[in-house]
């Protein structure tokens, strides 16, 4: 089924309430090619003022500037309570896993070809540097939707060969040393 990514996820932009004295705070630099590459810990007091919004498991997290830069990941296996993410960084969240697989759509929206899209709308705004947002880049991209029985076996799949490529990763490192 085609839909618009508008009617399946949701740009969160909801503050983060904090609880203790300490947070884990990222910004687009934390994150790159899927991963979290830096969870450092913040006194609430020393936070920069763009540490706003909340995250959940199952959220992707992607930079609004420069998406060729690949700061984006899935968010996964975290305490909630004890992350906020900067302001130029988007959360867009599921809006019905029973309609969407969120890893299937964060396969999809980190694709070469969806990534080089992206990038082309950047750079055809205005302004200091090259930057998207949800409303006007994310939100009317069209996709088609297979069942969710269909977007399982295609992530189970695709995580599959990734985990192969992580391994040859491992090994060819460990043949370096």
């Amino acid at each position: 089924m085609r839909y618009r990514v508008g009617e399946l996820v949701d740009s969160i932009s909801k503050k983060c309430d904090f609880k203790t004295d300490k947070i884990i705070f990222l910004n687009t630099g934390d994150i790159e090619d899927g991963k979290i590459v830096n969870n450092n810990c913040y006194k609430i007091s020393d936070l920069p003022g763009q540490a706003k919004k909340k995250i959940k498991n199952g959220d992707i997290l992607f930079s609004e500037i420069r998406p060729k830069n690949k700061r984006y990941a899935l968010v996964e296996n975290i305490d909630e309570t004890n992350y906020v993410v900067s302001t130029k960084l988007m959360v867009l969240r599921n809006k019905d896993s029973k309609v969407l697989n969120m890893k299937y759509f964060y396969y999809f929206l980190t694709s070469p070809k969806m990534l080089r899209y992206l990038q082309s709308e950047a750079e055809a705004r205005s302004g200091t540097f090259p930057q998207i947002t949800f409303k006007d880049n994310i939100y009317p991209i069209t996709i088609n939707l297979p069942s969710l029985a269909e977007q399982n076996k295609i992530v189970k799949n695709i995580d599959s060969i990734v985990n192969k490529i992580k391994n040859n990763q491992k090994i060819n490192t460990n043949l370096i040393a």
